[in-house]
């Protein structure tokens, strides 16, 4: 087939030179045979000058992105636009537009448990609307928009395993949010030696900042109220935190250096929990993430939240570990680092399930026959 991805490759902004999606949207696309034509929001943003958040990127971006999908059409047919986008990125008439040319179009997303209105406004015009979460079907069934489940997955080209040996008891690759930094304290201060990577950890918030939470505690809305005393606790929890454990938190890696820290590790972290709309004061969601199937497709052995929707894609215990409070992770992590064979028999495992269901390649294979 014919397709224009649309999509920006960085699975983090904050990580410098991330290709994750290209990896784990695009590439496995051309590797089933596609022809794909890219459009990437990185290099447009570069050639317009102007942020791929702003109104006026949207806007110009818009014409740009109508004008393109008529021309390629007209060279080539083209079977499928297939966008990874935001409300904040194009128009929904350009949508609708290219639907009257007579093209289908399906738009994928993720996150959408915690920060559906990302995409709430362009979804009802796409044709098909992928969502990671199998719990985000509704929300998109209640504004008319028609969902397919596209769980995560890993591309096995890039997440495998190396010859290395293990330099790291414990690690976790990830940004600084929700209850994360509760969870890993909890485990510096019972003796575990916990390795962590990723951006905000290392980042302090400005006078200004806090100042600004400061002030909102007085605030006579109490939501607001709520929500940055929440903040600011957290804000402190964690500088104090890092403070004291210095030398186990460090800035975001690369890709190939996460490959390598899965690998390295004895035991690999991953968190769930998720805040609504980032309001660290709300009772927090779980959902999936890439972190579930890319470690695992590593060898690693992966320690996770437990979260029905996992026990789906791997068998809880034994293809990786499932935790559900800080004494059951401190638990688990310190049986596990005492018993190096029943550890390699879970990373066995899981590394078997995960590269040989759990691939890029099989989930759009399976989606796009349900699409054309």
């Amino acid at each position: 087939m014919n397709i224009i991805l649309v999509y920006s490759p960085a699975g983090n902004d904050a990580v410098p030179n991330s290709m994750t999606w290209y990896k784990n949207l695009c590439e496995p696309l051309i590797d089933l045979g596609h022809n794909v034509i890219q459009v990437r929001l990185d290099i447009i943003e570069k050639s317009f000058n102007l942020k791929k958040s702003s109104p006026q990127f949207r806007t110009k971006f818009s014409e740009y992105l109508l004008d393109l999908v008529k021309k390629e059409n007209q060279n080539q047919n083209i079977d499928l636009f297939f966008s990874y986008l935001m409300d904040v990125n194009i128009y929904p008439k350009v949508v609708s537009e290219i639907k009257k040319i007579g093209i289908p179009t399906a738009n994928f997303s993720c996150n959408n448990i915690h920060q559906f209105y990302l995409t709430e406004e362009i979804a009802p015009f796409f044709d098909f609307n992928l969502h990671a979460e199998k719990e985000a079907k509704s929300m998109f069934q209640n504004i008319g928009a028609n969902p397919i489940w596209f769980p995560m997955a890993a591309n096995p080209k890039y997440y495998k395993q190396i010859n290395t040996s293990f330099k790291y008891d414990v690690s976790f690759i990830g940004s600084e949010y929700a209850k994360r930094s509760n969870y890993i304290g909890n485990l510096l201060k019972n003796g575990v030696d916990v390795d962590v990577f990723g951006p905000g950890w290392k980042k302090k918030k400005t006078i200004k900042n806090i100042y600004k939470a400061s002030k909102m505690l007085f605030s006579s809305n109490s939501e607001k109220q709520a929500s940055y005393s929440a903040e600011l606790n957290q804000h402190f929890y964690v500088a104090n935190l890092i403070r004291k454990y210095s030398s186990n938190f460090n800035l975001p890696v690369s890709d190939l250096e996460m490959i390598s820290i899965f690998n390295q590790s004895k035991i690999s972290l991953g968190f769930l929990e998720v805040f609504l709309n980032h309001d660290s004061s709300s009772l927090p969601l779980v959902h999936i993430h890439l972190r579930e199937f890319e470690a695992p497709m590593c060898g690693a052995l992966y320690m996770t939240t437990y979260c029905d929707e996992l026990t789906e894609f791997y068998e809880p215990d034994k293809e990786i570990v499932l935790y559900r409070n800080n004494q059951e992770l401190l638990d688990k992590v310190q049986f596990y680092l005492k018993n190096e064979k029943a550890a390699s028999k879970i990373r066995e495992l899981g590394y078997k399930r995960a590269q040989s269901e759990h691939t890029c390649q099989k989930r759009l294979k399976e989606v796009l026959e349900k699409i054309i």
